[in-house]
């Protein structure tokens, strides 16, 4: 009885981990945000007792969204599957490998989890986190719905990093110049950048019924809008600079960073049909250098 015991829950941890895997956007999203705006307020290293509070408080409850996401989304993203779109219906949910029941269970652990490591730091971060939930239930609950109306998904997930800096700046007890400046990157990178991950769930979205920037705008248009936004970011390096008090590793090293990126985002100009080579560009290249770029906002901010 006890092998079997262990084997189950074994089974169960498993299963946990893969769907975290999964959807490990949501800790290099907000909870990494997180992170980099404690080190932001700090200008160098918080204290690692609430560094780990602060980490497990906000992947808690943003694992718990989007597992929520997944539930909720099941039906359309099968239905998407069926015309070619692949993801999300690969997820662990979609692809049978880990039960409804199961997925419900590990996103209330994570909610309550998230819930009590906040309400740890501070109730005004329990009340944001509590936010964030709310906000990602109705992303996706009908008969809100905010994934399928045009530009709210951007908003909603802009939001959430909101949340996640100012959780940062509450919790470290100051919201400071600099860590504004790091929501504003945050922001507009969502909102030019960000649509680069739609790209390729353009016949699942048309499907299910939700808009879009590139079905609404169109890919190239989508494209053109994220190679603007690196430039917008790379001035914004000088300002940040010149005016917030961050040393020169911020505009030297952003602007490198952003020369990168638009180096691996401009071929989608012509490849946005291939579903292969925009998992390439934008999860594989693209996504990497959005995490280097939030190190590098962290590093200017330190003091030399």
């Amino acid at each position: 009885m006890t092998m079997s015991f262990t084997k189950k829950l074994l089974e169960v941890v498993r299963q946990f981990a893969i769907c975290v895997m999964s959807r490990k956007e949501a800790i290099i999203i907000y909870s990494w945000l997180s992170v980099i705006g404690l080190f932001i307020v700090y200008r160098g290293i918080p204290p690692i007792i609430l560094f780990l509070k602060l980490f497990g408080a906000v992947t808690g409850t943003a694992l718990s969204v989007y597992f929520i996401n997944d539930i909720l989304d099941l039906e359309s993203d099968i239905r998407a599957r069926e015309v070619g779109s692949a993801l999300p219906s690969n997820r662990p949910l979609g692809a049978g490998i880990v039960s409804k029941s199961m997925m419900v269970i590990f996103a209330l652990i994570l909610a309550v989890s998230g819930m009590a490591l906040s309400l740890l730091i501070d109730y005004r971060v329990f009340l944001l986190q509590l936010a964030f939930l709310v906000l990602g239930i109705i992303y996706s609950a009908e008969p809100i719905r905010l994934k399928r109306r045009f530009l709210l998904k951007r908003l909603t997930v802009a939001l959430g990093g909101v949340i996640a800096c100012i959780s940062a700046g509450v919790s470290a007890g100051a919201i400071t110049g600099q860590l504004l400046y790091l929501v504003v990157i945050y922001v507009v990178l969502i909102f030019g950048a960000g649509p680069l991950v739609d790209l390729r769930d353009m016949k699942g979205d048309i499907v299910t019924g939700v808009k879009t920037v590139p079905i609404v705008w169109g890919p190239e248009f989508t494209v053109k809008l994220a190679l603007a936004a690196f430039i917008a970011m790379a001035i914004a390096g000088f300002v940040g600079f010149y005016g917030l008090g961050f040393n020169i590793a911020l505009p030297i090293m952003g602007t490198a960073v952003l020369l990168a990126w638009t180096y691996v985002t401009y071929p989608l100009l012509t490849h946005w049909r291939d579903n292969e080579f925009v998992e390439k560009a934008v999860h594989k290249r693209g996504l990497p250098l959005y995490f280097v770029l939030q190190i590098i906002v962290a590093l200017g901010s330190i003091r030399i």
